[in-house]
């Protein structure tokens, strides 16, 4: 990758038929004993929990927070909160987490979200991210105004598909101490080149935004590896 500007990023490839396997180990060994993980929702998220509750990954002593959320109830099919919950909690029988409020109004569950974070007085240990095809992080897509916030821990975001939602902001995801991408598919594979290799500014590639963090991974399947 010459000439690419994001150097801390590691990168790990595996095939697409191990990947969930493969990565939930990775993460697994990456989880804190005590402390603050911040998980992501998604289809990628899912199959990966699916992994971790059959390896039997401990979870005991882990506050559990969302990077994003749509506008939605808890039981509602879009919610991150319900595939958790189906995936990841009830499976493992976690019970330490902190869920965003999609039925409130986004303000006010952003700005109780917030409150949340700010409350568990120390930053995320671990940091799990998907990543879009147009390259968004979280609920921070392309042009946010999120993108630019610099004080907040969770914001308000209108998203691309119409829906509302709340999602962490710069200053939340970038506090973690380690951040994991995991990143499927070969509708991603520019997305991927784009961040790896390129130079664009978040507010076109908000996954840049993680170019400075000394300690972040990509978890790639080969097909979103392969224009690299």
């Amino acid at each position: 990758m010459e000439g690419a500007v994001a150097v801390s990023f590691e990168v790990k490839v595996f095939p697409a038929d191990a990947y969930a396997g493969d990565a939930a180990a990775v993460i697994a060994s990456a989880l804190p004993r005590t402390g603050s993980v911040v998980i992501t929702g998604g289809t990628t998220g899912a199959n990966i929990y699916g992994a971790m509750t059959s390896s039997g990954s401990d979870w005991s002593g882990i506050e559990v927070f969302f990077s994003d959320e749509r506008s939605v109830p808890p039981d509602h099919p879009a919610s991150n909160f319900a595939m958790a919950k189906r995936e990841l909690f009830d499976p493992l029988g976690i019970e330490s987490w902190h869920r965003m409020r999609g039925e409130d109004d986004p303000e006010a569950a952003a700005g109780a979200y917030h409150a949340e974070l700010a409350e568990a007085g120390s930053a995320p240990e671990l940091i799990l991210l998907g990543m879009g095809g147009d390259a968004h992080i979280a609920g921070l897509f392309p042009a946010s105004p999120a993108l630019e916030e610099t004080t907040q821990l969770c914001r308000a975001v209108d998203r691309p598909d119409g829906m509302r939602g709340v999602t962490l902001t710069p200053p939340a995801l970038l506090s973690g101490r380690k951040i994991i991408l995991v990143v499927t598919g070969a509708d991603k594979a520019e997305a991927v080149r784009r961040i790896l290799s390129g130079d664009e500014p978040p507010a076109a590639a908000p996954a840049r935004l993680l170019a400075g963090h000394p300690d972040t991974a990509f978890l790639l399947d080969q097909a979103a590896a392969s224009l690299l």
